[in-house]
């Protein structure tokens, strides 16, 4: 066989091992994004008991607004391990699409900061909930494109390579609508955020397997 034939046992090989990394890369700049969600939390001052539980309340939003990054993040990525485990080879525009998304993911830390200084207005809730969105649809494109080009395993669900902009669809518009929201409800739009990726995590959980 020609080098290249798709029936080559060592060129699918090859695929398989850079669907790895592509994938064992990802899950690194997560865990790395996690890890930087934590860095700037402030840490409760007081000599007392309740100097520090007072401490702690004074730094509420901070903390609520680290959760909320982190439930976020680890939902992006639950979608992430369920669907791209069954990847079986990379193209190009996958691999972009892939630092995209990984872009969009680092960035979470930096625009959970943005909440917590200053007086939060609808321009820095509007930054996160737009790069909410952007990963989701931009995870859309991925699997899209992965399954157009027959990069998914053959024993890979229908629920993992089907309707990807269906799945993607509800998640982006709950951080998109709860933007104009900001101003009338203030802080209460939140909850729109600590929803959307749970309830996302658990259609993508319930639509594929463990």
């Amino acid at each position: 066989m020609s080098d290249g034939d798709p029936l080559d046992p060592d060129a699918a090989e090859v695929e398989r091992r850079a669907a790895e990394r592509l994938t064992f890369f990802s899950d690194a700049v997560v865990a790395i994004a996690l890890t930087l969600l934590a860095l700037e939390l402030p840490a409760p001052e007081g000599r007392t008991t309740s100097e520090v539980l007072r401490s702690l309340a004074d730094h509420g939003y901070e903390y609520s607004s680290f959760l909320i990054g982190f439930l976020v993040v680890a939902a992006h990525w639950n979608a992430h391990h369920r669907v791209f485990r069954w990847l079986t080879g990379v193209r190009p525009r996958l691999v972009t699409l892939s630092l995209t998304w990984l872009l969009l993911i680092v960035l979470t830390p930096f625009l959970t900061r943005v909440l917590t200084e200053g007086d939060l207005d609808t321009v820095r809730f509007g930054m996160f909930a737009v790069a909410q969105a952007l990963l989701q649809l931009v995870f859309a494109a991925m699997v899209s494109l992965a399954a157009r080009e027959g990069l998914f395993a053959a024993a890979a669900p229908a629920a993992a390579t089907g309707h990807p902009w269906r799945h993607a669809a509800p998640g982006a518009l709950g951080f998109l609508v709860a933007v104009p929201l900001f101003p009338l409800v203030g802080r209460w739009a939140f909850v729109l955020w600590a929803a959307v990726p749970v309830l996302y995590g658990r259609l993508v959980a319930r639509r594929l397997p463990d």
